[in-house]
């Protein structure tokens, strides 16, 4: 009866989604229903961008930050959603992640970054943006969100992107830029990608004015602040480890 009821669903999100002219988003039970859909619609519909918005995999207040896979997951949709073009879409998602509190479209927007051919780049600047926006620095770059710097080569894999994208400079200009295999770590072909766009990696977003909204809140909400680690650490530009769950206190205006 079950596996009946979910091919059911399958056909009649497909049967909407194509005689209508706008995107769909269906709402889901659990992350497992929505990807059993997703890998079914991807067969269903093999040239339709399917994209998938779960919850964060974490007890609420625990000290543990969401999964790598579950954040970039989170961002790729939402990159997509503001920057699709018009372009019809289908989000899967379910009502744990949709109640959940993220970046809002502004936050988004205004760190997204543009890196193109002949374009000049600072690398000890960029280093502090690539971990602002939530990147995490590794020897070599296999897992999306992951970035590298060695020399004159700078190594960064994108949520959005299906394989890791290498920059070579010569001094701070930019020679090259092309996709690699995250694996053998050699260029997957000759064709060079002339541009492409940094967006944020993580749903938390520390710069000075967030960190300033975050330690006003925090400092109206609990008077006894000092001893609290949680600010300590974030007033110390150190990430603690859930951090994730104080996103709401820097994003309120």
């Amino acid at each position: 009866m079950a596996l009946l009821l979910t091919k059911l669903k399958l056909f009649i999100i497909s049967e909407i989604f194509q005689k209508s002219e706008k995107s769909q988003i269906y709402i889901g039970k659990d992350d497992r229903e929505i990807i059993n859909i997703k890998n079914k619609l991807t067969w269903l519909l093999p040239n339709q961008l399917v994209l998938l918005y779960k919850a964060w995999d974490q007890i609420p207040y625990d000290n543990i930050s969401p999964s790598r896979e579950i954040q970039t997951s989170r961002l790729e949709t939402l990159y997509h959603l503001i920057s699709n073009n018009e372009k019809k879409i289908i989000v899967l998602t379910t009502l744990n992640a949709i109640i959940q509190k993220t970046l809002p479209k502004n936050e988004i927007t205004k760190n997204f970054v543009t890196i193109s051919k002949k374009s000049k780049i600072k690398i000890d600047k960029f280093l502090h943006l690539l971990i602002k926006l939530g990147y995490e620095r590794t020897s070599l770059v296999r897992d999306k969100s992951e970035f590298a710097i060695r020399g004159s080569i700078i190594d960064i894999f994108l949520p959005q992107y299906d394989k890791p994208i290498r920059i070579d400079l010569f001094d701070d200009e930019i020679e090259s830029i092309f996709e690699f295999d995250p694996i053998s770590q050699k260029r997957l072909n000759e064709t060079e990608v002339d541009s492409f766009t940094i967006n944020p990696s993580s749903e938390l977003i520390i710069d000075n004015k967030n960190l300033e909204k975050f330690r006003s809140e925090f400092r109206s909400i609990f008077p006894n602040f000092r001893k609290s680690q949680t600010y300590e650490m974030f007033s110390s530009g150190i990430t603690p480890s859930g951090g994730e769950l104080f996103l709401p206190y820097f994003m309120r205006i």
